[in-house]
């Protein structure tokens, strides 16, 4: 015997449950059906027990559902749980389709069996998934957009036709529009708006929606079911949109860095906006208004590179002219005049003549750094011996450390393979580092140049017994116009960074490391020439 109480409780609970709990007979004839069927379907209990299951079934799926139905009852399983078929699709009472999840068991024998049916109504979920599913593609998308152009182009074919039936995002910047972007489901009249846009802007001064939203910066939401007089006119005011009057509008500010920046309106012709979608809008909006920004600002950055590259395209001509002029007339005075100058003349010239070359060198400098940056610095790389090719640079540099007061010592093995490099690059950065080592090193210490074979490379190494950096210092080393004595300015600090784009240049790598009172000591790589045809590798 059953508990009646018991019994009692299991009914009350079916009774009551959010989710659809349904019992068909053999003829697939609704004999219960619980509040959480009603809610879901929009169907009394006393209207729809009695009538045929597939009434609450999109008519296409009819004839494979009744199938399924037969085949689990003579299939002799008891259940399937949720979700085990998959998705399946509902119909509501108002004709609206939507997902669902259900789980099936069968009771009973023969002509007395009993199907019952939960079913889940899954819409919410399957919104949230699209929705997210939405913005990470928003997200990628429009990270990867930088030109203004692509980015309104990307943030309206986001919208279109996800969210809206007509998306059109206008630029605003400086008390005016700057462009708008459009589109439409349908790509002619997207075109036609596009140029109504771009030849007749909308007027600030009036009371048209886009106009509304750049006053007072505040998103605006019309809909056609609110019969008050401004949303109609409102609404009539952006009747171009479609051949009627939209159904519904969202109209929402762009506000980057605290700041208007445009404004996107999204429309639909027939549909409104529920809470999900304007959920959608706005964090569509937040993500087009990062992505405008930081295509404006990326635009401003190109802006200050091509104007930073035109100055130096001046200096590198009009300055550097004089300059060779002051070179070649000094080094006339210095040593081709037919009569002796006296000392002060001679001694004023060889001060204008090393300034001169001071000033050329801080010109190539300049250049070379804004190549580096360009990604435009080039290396013509061959195979050169590598004692000839260091050796050679600290020729020319031991003077400058002697004229210091500091030893430069080589320390290297006695046969070294070639390597492959640009002797002139490579020497102006072994410059660069010895220079660096003898701006810092004091008198009477020694500069140590290392040199070491590894498997497909060599080591070179720069070590100055200088006062040394700390990790912080030593972090900014190679950054361009820093300097570890921002009050000993010797030079412009680029030397590091240019080397740095040399070594990188010649697929090398370089570093440095550095102790308080210890000194420093900078390495770099370059890769071993590799035998041509015919070569034999030793």
């Amino acid at each position: 015997m059953t508990d009646p109480i018991t019994d009692a409780v299991l009914a009350a609970i079916v009774t009551i449950s959010a989710d659809a709990v349904i019992c068909v007979d053999v003829a697939q004839r609704i004999t219960f059906f619980n509040e959480g069927a009603e809610a879901i379907f929009g169907y009394s209990a006393g209207e729809i027990v009695g009538r045929p299951l597939q009434i609450l079934i999109p008519h296409r799926f009819h004839a494979t559902h009744a199938l399924h139905i037969d085949g689990f009852g003579d299939s002799g399983v008891r259940a399937r749980r949720m979700g085990e078929r998959g998705r399946i699709s509902g119909l509501r009472k108002n004709g609206e389709e939507f997902p669902a999840e259900a789980a099936i068991s069968q009771l009973g024998d023969g002509g007395k069996k009993v199907y019952s049916v939960v079913l889940r109504d899954i819409t919410e979920r399957r919104r949230a998934e699209e929705i997210q599913r939405v913005l990470a593609h928003a997200g990628e998308t429009l990270a990867s957009s930088l030109g203004p152009e692509d980015t309104l182009s990307n943030i309206v074919w986001l919208a279109v036709p996800a969210l809206a039936d007509a998306c059109i995002v206008n630029v605003y910047h400086g008390e005016r529009f700057h462009r708008a972007a459009v589109t439409h489901v349908e790509a002619k009249r997207a075109r036609e708006l596009q140029r109504v846009r771009n030849e007749s802007p909308i007027d600030l001064r009036g009371t048209h929606p886009v106009a509304e939203v750049i006053r007072n910066h505040l998103p605006l939401i019309l809909s056609s079911d609110d019969r008050d007089e401004r949303t109609i006119r409102l609404l009539a005011m952006t009747s171009d949109i479609f051949d009627t009057v939209p159904a519904a509008a969202v109209v929402l500010p762009l506000i980057g860095r605290e700041q208007l920046i445009g404004v996107l309106s999204l429309y639909r012709e027939k549909r409104q906006f529920d809470k999900s979608d304007l959920f959608l809008a706005n964090e569509l909006a937040r993500r087009a208004a990062l992505a405008i920004d930081n295509a404006r600002l990326h635009e401003e950055i190109r802006a200050g590179l091509r104007a930073r590259d035109d100055m130096i395209g001046i200096v590198s001509h009009d300055l550097r002219n004089p300059v060779n002029a002051v070179k070649m007339l000094t080094g006339v005075i210095l040593n081709e005049m037919d009569e002796p100058l006296p000392g002060r003349v001679r001694e004023y010239a060889g001060v204008i003549r090393q300034a001169a070359t001071q000033m050329d060198s801080l010109i190539r400098d300049l250049l070379d750094v804004t190549r580096v940056e360009a990604g435009r610095l080039r290396v013509d790389c061959v195979p050169v011996d590598t004692e000839e090719l260091i050796g050679d640079a600290l020729r020319t540099l031991a003077p400058v450390a002697e004229q210091q007061g500091l030893r430069l010592r080589l320390n290297a093995p006695d046969e070294l393979p070639p390597v492959m490099a640009d002797r002139e690059r490579v020497g102006q950065a072994l410059s660069n580092l010895v220079g660096n080592a003898v701006k810092f090193g004091p008198s009477g210490s020694e500069i140590t140049v290392r040199v070491e074979l590894l498997d497909e490379e060599i080591l070179i190494s720069v070590h100055d017994c200088g006062s040394g950096m700390t990790a912080e210092q030593l972090s900014h080393a190679f950054d361009r116009f820093w300097q570890s004595r921002r009050t000993d300015r010797q030079g412009a600090g680029l030397g590091l960074a240019i080397t740095k784009g040399i070594i990188e240049a010649h697929g090398g790598r370089i570093w440095a490391e550095s102790t308080i009172d210890r000194g420093s000591t900078f390495y770099f790589t370059l890769c071993l020439a590799r035998p041509t045809a015919g070569q034999k590798s030793e």
